[in-house]
């Protein structure tokens, strides 16, 4: 609706740009008293995912054994571990970098999960087969490697992302 409403300004000027951007800014507060859906959640989304590896989030949610902390274990068993493995050390690393560091990895990393199976294989049962029963390579956490890890963190030399 904001790009109808700033293509829709006949001849658009500083002022009426701005008048259609603050129209949408008063819009976007309407809903800034409504508490954060997962404030219930956050003493226990902290203790759970603070851990440094993926095993011991997963140790966390399991000691936990709220029904919070059991709902996320069924997300996290359905998903990539591979992909569970990346993201983590993804937060963790990205925290840290610039955010042309951050992009360079990002690219790096999409470029390294398309030569994957993972990416791939959830396409196919999420999207083409709809089976919704991906078959994950490697399906165990404790069969993603460093050196798998650390294959999609790698430079991609010339190949890199170039700013």
């Amino acid at each position: 609706m904001l790009e109808e409403d700033l293509l829709a300004l006949k001849s658009p000027s500083k002022e009426n740009i701005a008048s259609v951007l603050e129209n949408y800014h008063t819009e976007s507060k309407i809903d800034r008293d409504k508490s954060f859906m997962l404030e219930e959640h956050m003493d226990k989304i902290n203790s759970c995912f603070s851990a440094n590896t993926v095993e011991e989030i997963i140790e966390n949610l399991k000691q936990d054994g709220s029904s919070f902390a059991l709902e996320q274990l069924k997300v996290i068993n359905k998903m990539s571990p591979t992909s569970l493995k990346i993201t983590l050390r993804q937060l963790m690393e990205g925290s840290s970098k610039t955010l042309q560091e951050v992009l360079t990895m990002e690219y790096r990393l999409s470029q390294a999960c398309m030569r994957g199976h993972d990416f791939h294989e959830g396409v196919r049962a999420v999207l083409i087969d709809k089976d919704q029963s991906p078959k994950w390579k490697p399906a165990d956490l404790k069969e993603v490697t460093d050196e798998d890890l650390n294959n999609h963190f790698k430079s991609l030399g010339s190949n890199d992302l170039k700013f």
